[in-house]
Formats: C-alpha cells, sequence, structure tokens
C-alpha cells in the first residue's frame, strides 16, 4: 500500500485532514510497534510504506499494554484527548493496516496482541 492511500483511507474512515490523519497514523504505528515483541516490528515496517519506517519503533522485547493502556498512548501521541476518538482512529489505522498485509504477516502480527487490541483491526482471526 502506497503512503498516499493508506492516507486516504484513514482520512474517509475517520474524517480528518491530511495532517491529522498523518498524526494519526504515526501514533497508532509507533504504539503498535513497540507492544511487539522480536522481528514482528521489522516484518510490519517492511510492509509499509517506506515514508513511515520511522514510525516503527524496534523493541525486541516488546510492551505487555492492554487495549486500555494502548489506546492511552494512542491519544498522548496524537495529542487527541477525547478517547471515543481515540478509538474510532486506531481503528481506522489498524483496520486499513491490516488491510495492506499479506495474510501470513496479519496472522503473525494478530497473534502478539491481546484480544481487546486484536478487536481494534475489525478483521476476522484466523483459526490456529
Amino acid at each position: 500500500m502506497e503512503y498516499e492511500q493508506l492516507i486516504s483511507t484513514v482520512r474517509r474512515r475517520t474524517g480528518l485532514g491530511d495532517e491529522e490523519a498523518d498524526r494519526a497514523v504515526r501514533a497508532v504505528l509507533s504504539t503498535l510497534s513497540e507492544r511487539l515483541a522480536g522481528r514482528q516490528a521489522d516484518h510490519l515496517a517492511e510492509q509499509l510504506p517506506d515514508r513511515l519506517d520511522l514510525s516503527v519503533t524496534r523493541n525486541p522485547r516488546g510492551r505487555s499494554w492492554d487495549v486500555g493502556e494502548f489506546l492511552r498512548i494512542v491519544g498522548v501521541r496524537e495529542e487527541c484527548a477525547d478517547a471515543d476518538q481515540v478509538r474510532q482512529h486506531a481503528q481506522a489505522v489498524l483496520r486499513t493496516v491490516a488491510e495492506g498485509l499479506d495474510d501470513d504477516q496479519r496472522a503473525k502480527l494478530l497473534a502478539q496482541l491481546p484480544a481487546g487490541i486484536v478487536d481494534l483491526f475489525g478483521v476476522p482471526t484466523p483459526r490456529t
């Protein structure tokens, strides 16, 4: 997925302008990738537009945030105090990212996350 397409999709799903959509995307990606362990953040970055590579945080051990803490951190990074808006923005970004991942990468990504965060993606989880 190209950067412009990702931003356009998030903008359409949230009603945000270009700058706000970019800020939401970067806030969600940095928080999500910090939550991932091992090389999963690298694998995620490989499937994202190059312009978003610096938004992906590499953390070998991964954080253990639940969905509440995840959304709180996204809100701080996005500079948005409205919890409902933060959830809507996170859902739009994660759904858009999930749609751009291949099936194997999406399954590996979702396998590392707790149910509450997986639910934000809005995609069916693969059966194991």
